[in-house]
C-alpha cells in the first residue's frame, strides 16, 4: 500500500530539534499562530502524496521509497555527528562527502524551490554537463548509464514522471559540487553547545540552510550555516577563516534569519523562546531579511 504523508524535511533531521518529551513547537507563518502543542517529527513538514506518481496507469510512491533508501545511510551519519564528533572527524573526507550529499538532496526536495526547479529542468541541456556523457553520447551518473543524452534531453521536456525523478535524484548529483577538495576541511566547522551551558534553542524550518549568496550554494562558494540540531551548528566559509567562536548576539541573529527565511513553518523546542524571537525580529528588523543576513554573516 502506498504511503501518503511525504516529508520534504526528513524526520531524521527534525528529531534533533525536539524537546525532552520528543515534541516540536511549530509556528505557522501563514496563519500567524503556533500549531497545537503535540507535534512530532512524524506530524510536521510533509505534504500528502508529494512523492506519489502515476506510472503505467497506477499510482505509486516509488520516489518516496527511493528517498527512504537515500536516508538510511544519511540517518546513520546524522546520528554519528549528533552523538559528539571531533572537528578532525567531522572534516574527514567521508564525513564531508555525506554532509554535501545531504545538502544537495535536501535542497532539491524542498517545496520552496518547486517553481525554480520546474523552470530549470525545462531549460536544461544535458550536453552542458560535458563530463557526464561518453564518446558514444551516453549520459553517465555515478558510473551508471542513464541513456542516450539527446533522447534524455527530449524526454525531460515531455515526460512529467521522468522530470520528477530527474529533479529528485539526478539534479543533486549534477548541480552540486559533491567532491571533497584539498584543504576544504579548513572551510567547515561543527559547533556544539557545551552541556554545561544548558542552552538548546537553535531553530530550523522548511528552509533550513542559511546561505549568504543563494546562487553560489551549488559550488559551495558562499558562506553557509546549517542548524544541525537544537544545540549544534555547521558552518562553512570558502575563505578558510571559519575558526571563530560566536558571541551571544550571534544565536539571536541566527534565529532571526531562520524565522525570516522560513516559508511557512518555523520549528524549535521552546515555544516561549520562539515567541520572543518572532516579536524581537519584528521590532528590530521587520521583514528585512537582507539586513538580518548581512549582520549575521559578519561573524563568519
Amino acid at each position: 500500500m502506498n504511503s501518503v504523508n511525504h516529508h520534504y524535511i526528513p524526520q531524521l533531521y527534525l528529531k534533533g530539534f525536539t524537546s525532552s518529551n520528543g515534541k516540536l513547537q511549530v509556528f505557522d507563518k501563514v496563519r500567524n499562530e503556533f500549531k497545537k502543542d503535540k507535534q512530532t517529527p512524524k506530524t510536521v513538514l510533509f505534504e500528502k502524496n508529494r512523492n506519489t506518481i502515476e506510472f503505467n496507469g497506477e499510482r505509486t510512491d516509488h520516489p518516496e521509497q527511493m528517498y527512504g533508501k537515500i536516508e538510511t545511510p544519511l540517518a546513520q551519519y546524522v546520528d554519528f555527528v549528533r552523538k559528539g564528533i571531533s572537528q578532525n572527524d567531522f572534516t574527514s573526507k567521508e564525513s564531508l562527502s555525506s554532509l554535501k550529499l545531504f545538502i544537495a538532496v535536501q535542497y532539491w526536495r524542498m517545496p520552496l524551490v518547486d517553481t525554480f526547479a520546474d523552470s530549470y529542468i525545462q531549460q536544461v541541456d544535458l550536453f552542458k554537463f560535458g563530463s557526464r556523457f561518453n564518446v558514444a553520447g551516453r549520459f553517465i551518473v555515478r558510473g551508471c548509464d542513464i541513456g542516450d543524452t539527446a533522447q534524455l534531453n527530449k524526454r525531460i521536456k515531455v515526460d512529467k514522471v521522468f522530470r520528477y525523478y530527474f529533479r529528485c535524484f539526478f539534479l543533486p548529483e549534477l548541480t552540486f559540487d559533491l567532491g571533497v577538495h584539498e584543504n576544504e576541511w579548513k572551510c567547515w566547522r561543527i559547533h556544539t553547545v557545551s552541556p554545561e551551558n544548558k542552552w538548546d534553542n537553535f531553530l530550523t524550518g522548511d528552509n533550513p540552510f542559511i546561505v549568504e549568496n543563494e546562487g553560489d550554494i551549488f559550488k559551495f562558494k558562499s558562506r553557509l550555516i546549517i542548524p544541525f540540531s537544537k544545540n549544534q551548528l555547521v558552518t562553512y566559509s570558502p575563505t578558510e577563516s571559519n575558526n571563530k567562536d560566536f558571541p551571544p548576539l550571534f544565536s539571536t541573529l541566527l534565529a532571526f534569519a531562520m524565522n525570516s527565511q522560513s516559508d511557512k513553518y518555523l520549528v524549535g523546542a521552546n515555544r516561549e523562546y520562539m515567541q520572543n524571537i518572532i516579536r524581537l525580529q519584528k521590532e528590530m528588523y521587520d521583514s528585512n531579511h537582507a539586513l538580518i543576513r548581512n549582520d549575521l554573516f559578519k561573524y563568519i
